[in-house]
């Protein structure tokens, strides 16, 4: 024990020396560290009573990393203002807590949280430290212990003196200082919580059910007896940035967090503005599939009618803010509130902004408030002011917004909830089925959902995905700054202002050209083919300027020589797979027709849909000579694919998805297809 308290002691003295640049060396000598002294990868059953003597002085090397952090930063800064050292002491905490918890979980044995709630202090008084500050953020909250969803009062002018006091800890001799009001999270996880790492994997995956739901692949059907593939529109973004998220920080990609329209639809293509009076156009592309040449790929695109943004309606905007204590994390609340005020940028006096936030309970953090320069000044103070801390009640707070949100509705204009949040429901309405039955409820009232899910581990992408479609809404999924610019930015008209609702797509295959298809994506948005008549039936939303893409792989031929042999029945007269009752081929060119149906942004459920059909031949054309859309569109179709280890993939390779990608980049403005090229590179290593 004196061994380690002289480690962490000449740790500080150097860090404190050094001054606020050296945070990653510190880090890194402290991983070194824990390197040396640790020899133990894993724990025996045999081994645990030997390892849980030794629990104490793990949990008290916690509490001393991230003591030393905050100790040396407010020595280091004293001038500096209270609320500067506050941020500047969470994001130190932060990285030492996610760099030790990662580490704690490799090598301690699994054991029930309730068998040791807190570590013990008898042979280091950092152990005293770390059960203070574990009872404190038990018993207490942000903002000198309010309610955990308050926002922080506005920054006061006053002096220095005012801030709350400081208290005095001796850290092996030395002097620190740190703010009751600064402890939001619990700074020294308790030895519970990592007894939890054996068998991590498994307990990973069953979450990892829960997490994104389960769905499988669309198999190839004949369209002699299935001649109708019907879905509804997709224009969700979510699983593409959460999946690059993954690959960029070198994680494995669950199968199922690969949803394969909303990869292809990330990206925007170059269909055709729309003409006449449907608000959008359909544009059929065909040639040969590229990891199958002997198989044909159908693109079907829509493009919806562009908004001038001087002409955008007018704006009624309820930000829905999740700030409970699974949110206190750099690429949560704060990269949330940073994302809107890129947003607020973009909207002006004619529109309005409310606040919600929600942890433990909910509350109005900011009345209906006109963004002119006054207003626009109040909102960046308000979102400059929140702190995460509580647990999660996401269904009070989806209640108030909607409540917000129809009282200042505003007729003919945008009316939306934007919720952020990382999905962690875990008070108040917490069952699946619940949240999304009240969210259909409220869209009929005519006031649309937006979801932005943020951060890793407790994100439920199954839940957000499930409200957004019944929302009347769209899911994004922002993992940086940038992710930010292109939602609320360079997407923002889309994902705002609804040029077309309830719209379905239904396919019908020509029999005598196609033996077999498979529609690639939208497994969780499949229709059967009646629903694409019934006008009852609750599909997708296209935003003004938005495109939505699928893809069809098919297998050219007669399908009636495709149809399965058997023998004949004794007890029926006819066969167990008949030609359909009085249905004639008919001799026709077209390969297949595309049906859409749609109703207008304001049209309620009795409303009768627009229907109208685009009929398609196929082009013969070989996949190099398609155009760059094509090229692109198929290699992130194949990219997922081999995500999901789909048996469908044929000849295909990662080598050929860059191909693919380098030979559809096009101008690429914005780069995002080049920063895909780069991501197949990393998946592929």
């Amino acid at each position: 024990m004196k061994k380690e308290n002289q480690m962490m002691d000449a740790l500080l003295s150097e860090h404190a020396r050094k001054g606020a640049g050296d945070d990653t060396d510190f880090l890194e000598s402290l991983e070194k560290r824990l390197d040396d002294e640790s020899s133990v990868t894993s724990i025996t059953a045999a081994q645990l009573d030997t390892q849980r003597s030794k629990l104490p002085t793990i949990g008290m090397g916690i509490a001393a990393a991230l003591t030393v952090a905050a100790v040396g930063y407010y020595g280091w800064k004293e001038p500096r203002t209270h609320d500067l050292a506050i941020n500047a002491t969470h994001d130190r905490e932060n990285q030492a807590k996610n760099l030790l918890s990662n580490r704690s979980k490799q090598v301690l044995p699994k054991k029930k949280r309730e068998a040791s709630n807190k570590p013990t202090a008898k042979d280091n008084v950092l152990g005293e430290i770390a059960v203070d500050k574990i009872a404190l953020s038990e018993s207490s909250t942000i903002s000198d212990r309010q309610d955990s969803f308050a926002p922080k009062a506005p920054r006061s002018s006053a002096p220095r003196s005012s801030a709350p006091k400081p208290r005095r800890n001796i850290l092996n001799g030395r002097q620190g200082r740190h703010f009751e009001s600064a402890i939001s999270v619990t700074i020294a996880p308790r030895v519970g919580d990592y007894l939890e790492g054996v068998d991590e994997r498994k307990l990973t995956q069953k979450a990892l059910g829960d997490r994104y739901g389960n769905f499988v692949d669309n198999a190839f059907l004949s369209p002699w007896e299935s001649p109708l593939s019907t879905f509804s529109v997709d224009v969700d973004t979510a699983s593409y940035t959460n999946m690059r998220k993954m690959i960029q920080n070198g994680q494995s990609v669950p199968t199922d967090a690969v949803r394969i329209e909303e990869m292809v639809n990330y990206f925007n293509y170059s269909y055709p503005q729309p003409e006449g009076k449907h608000p959008f156009s359909v544009h059929a592309e065909t040639a040969s599939c590229p990891w199958n040449t002997e198989h044909r790929l159908v693109k079907v695109g829509l493009q919806g009618k562009d908004i001038i943004r001087e002409q955008r309606p007018a704006a009624n905007l309820v930000f829905l803010l999740d700030v409970s204590g699974s949110m206190n994390s750099h690429d949560k609340l704060p990269l949330l509130v940073d994302s809107v005020k890129i947003l607020l940028e973009e909207l002006n006096a004619d529109d309005s902004v409310s606040i919600v936030v929600y942890a433990g309970s909910q509350g109005l953090a900011l009345p209906p408030t006109y963004v002119d320069d006054e207003g626009r000044k109040t909102i960046l103070e308000k979102l400059s002011s929140f702190s995460a801390g509580g647990s999660t009640n996401g269904g009070s707070g989806i209640t108030l917004a909607y409540k917000m949100a129809k009282k200042h509705f505003v007729k003919g204009g945008v009316n939306r909830v934007i919720l952020g949040t990382d999905g962690d429901f875990n008070v108040g309405l917490t069952d699946h089925k619940a949240l999304v039955s009240m969210v259909e409820r409220e869209a009929k009232s005519g006031v649309f959902l937006s979801v932005l899910g943020l951060g890793s581990g407790n994100l439920n992408d199954a839940m957000l995905e499930d409200i957004t479609n019944k929302g009347n809404g769209n899911y994004s999924y922002i993992d940086s700054l940038r992710e930010g610019r292109k939602v609320f930015l360079d997407d923002m008209m889309g994902n705002l202002v609804t040029i077309a609702k309830d719209v379905k797509i239904q396919v019908e295959f020509n029999p005598a050209k196609v033996k077999s298809y498979r529609l690639i994506g939208y497994a969780n948005r499949m229709l059967k083919p009646e629903d694409f008549k019934n006008k009852t039936i609750d599909a997708g939303e296209i935003g003004a300027g938005h495109t939505v893409t699928a893809l069809y792989e098919i297998v050219p031929g007669n399908a009636k020589e495709a149809a399965p042999v058997v023998d004949d029945l004794e007890y029926q007269k006819n066969k167990a797979h008949p030609k359909p009752a009085e249905r004639t081929l008919v001799d026709n060119p077209h390969m297949l027709t595309v049906k859409l149906a749609y109703k207008g942004p304001e049209a309620t459920k009795e409303t009768e849909s627009t229907y109208f059909k685009t009929r398609v031949k196929d082009s013969d054309l070989v996949w190099t000579d398609a155009s760059d859309d094509f090229k692109f569109a198929s290699g992130v179709a194949l990219f997922g694919m081999l995500q999901r280890s789909s048996e469908h993939v044929g000849e295909g390779s990662y080598d050929l998805v860059r191909d693919l990608a380098e030979k559809g980049r096009g101008k690429d403005e914005k780069g995002h297809r080049t920063e895909f090229s780069d991501l197949v590179r990393k998946a592929a290593q």
